[in-house]
């Protein structure tokens, strides 16, 4: 005789989520990327996720989770602590070959201002070419959960001694992208 009895386990609820060790970056950035908020069911598998969402943001060195008891016995208050790492990076170089003489440099931040926004710019200088790009991405453009993106290239050929000709191009692109479906995005742009 198999006698099966199910019992409805206690639920718990959070009640709050602190983050602990964002000193540039700030709050929302990480509460962006949580799948759970405070006044949900508990749910260690949706915490887990959101814990590796914000290490998939690649801004810190290291993400832990603790859970305290909270205000009563069905109440959790989830700590999210984080380590700061350093998000952007500045590079030069120098060559030469057939062409002639290249300069190149140019800055690379992943978290401007604290807010998440990815910033690149560049500067490519030859002896008859120069180069430049402006591009920032912001993920979470006005707390809508769409990405903007803006990018200004320039390109300058100066070919005037030896070809006779001077050509110059330049280029504006605006994009976003958005979640059209779960986990499906779609990122349309314009570029002139």
């Amino acid at each position: 005789n198999l006698a099966i009895k199910l019992e409805e386990s206690k639920k718990f609820y959070i009640e709050r989520i602190n983050f602990f060790g964002n000193y540039i970056t700030e709050e929302n950035v990480i509460r962006n990327s949580l799948l759970v908020d405070e006044g949900d069911a508990y749910n260690e598998i949706l915490i887990n996720k959101s814990v590796n969402e914000i290490k998939s943001r690649r801004l810190f060195k290291k993400v832990e989770k603790s859970v305290d008891n909270g205000s009563s016995s069905e109440f959790k208050i989830i700590n999210i602590t984080v380590e700061e790492q350093p998000t952007g990076e500045i590079f030069a170089g120098a060559g030469t070959g057939t062409s002639g003489a290249t300069i190149t440099a140019g800055i690379q931040e992943k978290n401007y201002l604290g807010k998440g926004i990815k910033l690149t710019t560049n500067l490519m200088i030859s002896e008859d070419e120069i180069k430049g790009k402006f591009s920032v991405i912001n993920p979470n453009f006005r707390g809508s959960d769409n990405g903007l993106s803006t990018n200004i290239q320039s390109l300058t050929n100066d070919r005037m001694t030896d070809y006779g000709y001077k050509t110059t191009k330049t280029g504006v692109s605006l994009g976003t992208r958005f979640e059209y479906y779960d986990d499906f995005y779609v990122g349309p742009s314009f570029t002139a």
